[in-house]
């Protein structure tokens, strides 16, 4: 109950304790820096939340749409941000990266897999989101889970490979083909931004 007094005169109402906490958090200010481990940064700017989390290199069963057995390949390492604010849905960005990141000002790359756009945000299609509780945390873990173990269209598969510029998939079928241990850095395609310009801290 909310009561506000006038003078001699004092009423109370119902307020919903969702809109009072919605109200308190858009005067929280919260930043990490960058972390040690996987989660790289957390930030809260009033009802805003952004997460930046890395994944290792690391072999990843990837499956291409109409394919009965996942692709076995390795992926570099690679870079999500997730940005939550109050009831919208979440905003997401993927990017490659050659190594894990020290500084903000590390270069990224375009993500080495198809339903990824240029800008990093992801083509979802049908794919199931995240579970509200996990989207109050603070990992990604769930996030690339549901990313990667998702079948992959044909779409955003272009730009993305020096070796295979047309066709993503392309590529990764080769790499499975070679038995590759690892993701040929090299033949990443740099998106001429840094960790720190999509965080808006680029001078």
């Amino acid at each position: 109950m909310l009561r506000k007094t006038e003078g001699e005169l004092t009423q109370e109402f119902p307020v919903d304790p969702a809109q009072i906490a919605l109200a308190l958090a858009a005067k929280v200010t919260f930043d990490t820096g960058l972390l040690g481990g996987n989660t790289l940064l957390v930030r809260q700017d009033g009802v805003k939340k952004t997460i930046v989390e890395y994944r290792p290199p690391q072999k990843t069963g990837i499956f291409l749409d109409d394919a009965e057995t996942a692709l076995r390949v390795p992926l570099p390492g690679l870079v999500m941000i997730r940005v939550t604010a109050s009831e919208k849905a979440p905003q997401y960005g993927v990017f490659a990266v050659k190594r894990r990141p020290e500084n903000l000002d590390i270069p990224l790359f375009h993500a080495p897999i198809p339903n990824v756009f240029g800008s990093g945000a992801i083509c979802w299609g049908t794919v199931q989101r995240v579970t509200d509780d996990a989207l109050r945390g603070a990992s990604l873990a769930n996030d690339f889970a549901m990313l990667l173990g998702s079948p992959f269209g044909n779409h955003a598969c272009s730009g993305k490979s020096r070796s295979h510029p047309q066709d993503i998939r392309a590529k990764l079928v080769a790499l499975e083909a070679q038995k590759a241990k690892r993701y040929p850095v090299s033949d990443l395609i740099p998106v001429k931004k840094t960790l720190a310009h999509l965080l808006g801290e680029a001078t």
